[in-house]
């Protein structure tokens, strides 16, 4: 049999140790945990010496860790034959009731591997898969991306038929997570072969990391960590006579590259010794892929909108069970606000999915800031992922840190982002990091060398870090448009210190009224040390479109003159994005932008002209699609005099129109006739009863589109969401910029 007691590795201490110090606990507090009466068993855990199996292994499932990356393999594997071939007669000596006994005693231990949930980042408790597990869906794998009509289908369905599988995926897309559930559905019989029911076989391939490459053997490993568990020789050959086991092999892409021909090898030997045996193996899309036989390559589905809200519902469950629902709900009206929808492009990826939650769980909000939330998103995925786990990758260039390959992402999102492109060849991105690497390294080396250097480099971020993937052959894009944003806005940010003067960012104030800028404008503001001259750009910017569109002089002058004979006590500023968004009939999101009081009851001044404003546009749109059912509705909004106190001479030309408009709908054969014939003259007599009424230009009220104003508006929208987002400006200066907004003529002055 094998030893009954189990030490730590020294690398296994490092690792037991950093997760214990991460605890905060104190040795005795830990054997609580445990439910040991004495600390001896701790001391001896960290002192390298050994332990009984069962409490080795409960210290390490307390401790958040997987015992066999602790163990000290060398310590038994001495003590215990390797399992060979026996004569058939030999498995005779293993009983049917034995065999049983081995079953579920590798089902418990499969079990007891997969119910954790292996998530980066600080959690005050561990996660089990039965609380957070969303469905996971496949597709056929494409190494050039998707086509928008391959079909999704649920993984365990589209793995089941196959005895040979490879499930690719991106960072954090959900690989180690739906081979967890496949074990647990496994050892449960719920996914069977063939009507049989297989026994699952969890490994993480990073494991074998550990083994030298003279003694590195897929089956003697396995052999040895079923020993380590209690088996005996005799159980494992009997094992593996039988055939009825499913390898689960998670991450090939954290196997060393130097492992991977060999591992192949191993893997379709033992296929080709064991024909009843079936193997899934997780990789990384646009990495190496082991070339066995039959393999049937799939990938993981990014995240829909059902699967993003119940992980977020479970996830805060999970955290929370007093409060989580709530939580959660409050945390989808959010995500789904207009505000986030780089946000919500995060959220199809579940790790980046997971650090919204959590970071929406500790402060009730997601940042107004979301540069930071970028940042970490992007720490976690360039390295802390993979550090908290234990994993080291080889790196073509060791010297290049953390900090290096933002600076190259940098260099290439700025590049692709000005340059309007999506896609980027394979030449032009090497040579633009080709050049980023000799910005950071100016040692002489060869045109040659620096080559290969950058398509290590370009490798990295496919396979390892995932920011980039190949769209077409020789084509590249980044993975998340919203990181290509971020790190353009970082490049330009970087610059800030050097850029005293408005006129020093008039290059980045010029893409202003670009919508697609919008985002980076944001975000470089946010980031920017010194933001005063930046936003002093961009407003000179908008008073520029102002100059260069003459049309728009009238409708500002008629903005100003409303704002400024409303008695209410608002921001003058938000009262003339209030009358900008009647115009446009966008809404009142300007006005409450920049002062929140519009939000609540509106006086009754401020409510008719709402009112009024929405009637002319209702209107129009009617009578560009005059059905009847929008015809009543226009005719029920006629009524203003139930909710207005309105002039005698007004209510009766409302009342006088309602009447032309309900003989109209009454007669509905001749409706349309009657809207080619009259319609206009109809909308033109409602426009005039309003400007009369009003006192207002009846041109500049309008219901036409008026591009030049839209995006007028857009800009002075994107100045005020600049203001919101960063935190260096003093409150006097940005009183002082808001009340320059919305103006026709120029009203403030900055160096």
């Amino acid at each position: 049999m094998a030893k009954r007691s189990l030490k730590a590795s020294q690398a296994g201490i490092s690792q037991a140790k950093r997760a214990f110090d991460l605890k905060g606990w104190t040795q005795e507090y830990l054997a609580a945990e445990v439910e040991l009466q004495t600390r001896q068993p701790i001391w001896k855990f960290f002192s390298g010496r050994p332990v009984e199996r069962h409490i080795f292994i409960d210290i390490c499932f307390t401790l958040d860790l997987d015992w066999e990356d602790i163990v000290d393999r060398t310590a038994f594997v001495s003590e215990s034959p390797q399992p060979s071939a026996i004569p058939q007669g030999d498995v005779e000596l293993v009983g049917v009731d034995d065999m049983a006994v081995v079953r579920s005693h590798l089902t418990t231990l499969a079990q007891a591997q997969c119910q954790l949930l292996e998530l980066p980042l600080d959690l005050h408790q561990p996660l089990t898969l039965a609380q957070i597990y969303t469905d996971a869906y496949v597709r056929p794998y494409q190494r050039f991306g998707q086509s928008l009509n391959t079909p999704k289908v649920h993984a365990p369905a589209a793995i089941q038929p196959h005895s040979r599988v490879l499930v690719l995926g991106g960072p954090g897309a959900g690989k180690t997570t739906l081979l967890q559930h496949l074990a647990l559905e496994i050892s449960a019989g719920r996914l069977q072969a063939d009507s049989q029911t297989l026994l699952p076989i969890f490994l993480r391939l990073r494991q074998l990391a550990l083994v030298p490459a003279a003694d590195l053997n897929v089956q003697q490993y396995l052999n040895q960590r079923w020993l380590a568990s209690g088996l005996s020789s005799a159980q494992i050959d009997r094992l593996w006579q039988q055939g009825q086991l499913w390898l689960l092999l998670d991450g090939w892409d954290e196997l060393p590259s130097s492992q991977h021909r060999l591992v192949t090898q191993q893997l379709q030997t033992l296929l080709d010794t064991y024909p009843g045996l079936r193997v899934i193996l997780t990789g990384r899309s646009g990495g190496p892929v082991p070339q066995l036989n039959g393999l049937v390559t799939l990938e993981l589905a990014e995240f829909t909108a059902p699967q993003i809200e119940r992980f977020v519902q479970q996830w805060f469950v999970a955290n929370n069970p007093e409060q989580g629902a709530v939580l959660a709900q409050t945390c989808l009206e959010a995500l789904h606000h207009p505000d986030n929808d780089r946000l919500r492009e995060m959220a199809l990826t579940p790790i980046l999915l997971h650090l919204m939650c959590l970071v929406f769980s500790n402060s009730g909000q997601f940042p107004d800031q979301r540069s930071k939330l970028y940042q970490q998103a992007l720490d976690l995925l360039l390295g802390q992922w993979d550090q908290q786990r234990g994993i080291s990758r080889c790196q073509p260039l060791q010297q290049l840190s953390t900090t290096d390959l933002l600076g190259i992402l940098c260099e290439v999102a700025t590049h692709s982002f000005e340059q309007g492109k999506v896609l980027l060849d394979e030449a032009e991105l090497l040579g633009l990091i080709a050049r980023a690497l000799a910005h950071r390294d100016r040692q002489v080396t060869t045109l040659e060398q620096r080559w290969a250097d950058s398509k290590a480099v370009l490798q990295v971020l496919i396979e390892h870090y995932g920011m980039l993937t190949e769209r077409e052959l020789g084509s590249y894009a980044f993975t998340h448009l919203s990181f290509q944003e971020y790190l353009t806005a970082r490049r330009w940010a970087l610059t800030a210190l050097e850029r005293q003067r408005s006129a020093d960012w008039a290059d980045l104030a010029a893409h202003l009224s670009d919508a697609r800028w919008r985002e980076v404008i944001v975000l470089t503001v946010e980031m920017a040390p010194q933001a005063e001259t930046l936003w002093t750009a961009l407003w000179q910017q908008s008073q520029q479109y102002v100059m260069a569109h003459p049309e728009l002089l009238p409708l500002l002058h008629w903005i100003q003159t409303q704002a400024e004979q409303s008695p209410t006590p608002y921001h003058s500023a938000a009262l003339r994005g209030f009358y900008l968004g009647l115009r446009l009939n966008q809404g009142l999101d300007l006005a409450l932008a920049l002062d929140a009081r519009l939000g609540m009851d509106l006086p009754p001044d401020l409510a008719l002209d709402l009112a009024l404003t929405r009637l002319l546009h209702q209107g129009q749109r009617w009578l560009s699609d005059p059905t009847p059912q929008a015809g009543f509705d226009l005719l029920f909004a006629l009524d203003l005099h139930q909710r207005f106190t309105l002039a005698e001479s007004f209510t009766q030309d409302l009342q006088r129109l309602q009447a032309q408009l309900l003989d109209a709908l009454e007669s509905q054969g001749e409706l349309e006739t009657w809207c080619d014939r009259f319609g206009d003259d109809w909308l033109r007599s409602l426009r005039h009863a309003i400007t009369a009424y009003r006192h207002w230009d009846a041109a500049l009220v309008d219901p036409a589109p008026c591009p030049s104003l839209e995006t007028y508006c857009q800009m002075q929208r994107l100045l005020v969401d600049c203001l919101r987002h960063n935190r260096t400006l003093t409150a006097a200066t940005v009183r002082t910029f808001e009340n320059s907004l919305l103006l026709p003529e120029v009203q403030y002055h900055h160096a």
